[in-house]
């Protein structure tokens, strides 16, 4: 366990798992307990190798359906996640045009601060970098 007991259950589980575990590793006699006797016989299927040899090319087998499963079939999302999209900017777009003369005597107020046109700078070159910025791969063929 990775995690201290919070109960006095959990707590005896764990340190009866503890004694079946130190008495099959330094191989004491066997305890009239049953349930030590259940864990010991537990700890030393554990510590059995495997009956059968796992396949030369195992681990990447697994990794290979991994990511498979991880890349899954997100299409549906895709296309969900578009219509949010346009149904978002079709409300901003009602918004300014229903808005915009109320916003027209502001335009020239803000224009005039240079630290709301810093902030638009600083924005534009963000939004700048992250589209021009080139995505790194990294490939597991070196581990």
């Amino acid at each position: 366990m990775n995690r201290e007991p919070h109960d006095e259950r959990m707590e005896r589980e764990w340190a009866l798992q503890e004694r079946a575990a130190r008495a099959e590793r330094l191989g004491l006699d066997e305890s009239s307990d049953q349930s030590l006797q259940r864990y010991r016989t537990v700890m030393r299927a554990l510590g059995r190798p495997l009956d059968e040899n796992l396949p030369a090319d195992f681990a990447s087998t697994v990794a290979t359906e991994a990511r498979r499963r991880a890349a899954g079939d997100t299409r549906l999302e895709l296309y969900l996640s578009w219509a949010l999209l346009g149904a978002l900017v079709g409300m901003l777009i009602g918004v300014i045009v229903k808005y915009a003369s109320s916003w027209k005597p502001l335009l020239p107020l803000a224009l005039s601060q240079p630290w709301l046109l810093a902030l638009a700078g600083v924005l534009v070159l963000l939004a700048a970098s992250r589209v021009l910025s080139i995505p790194r791969h990294h490939s597991d063929e070196g581990t």
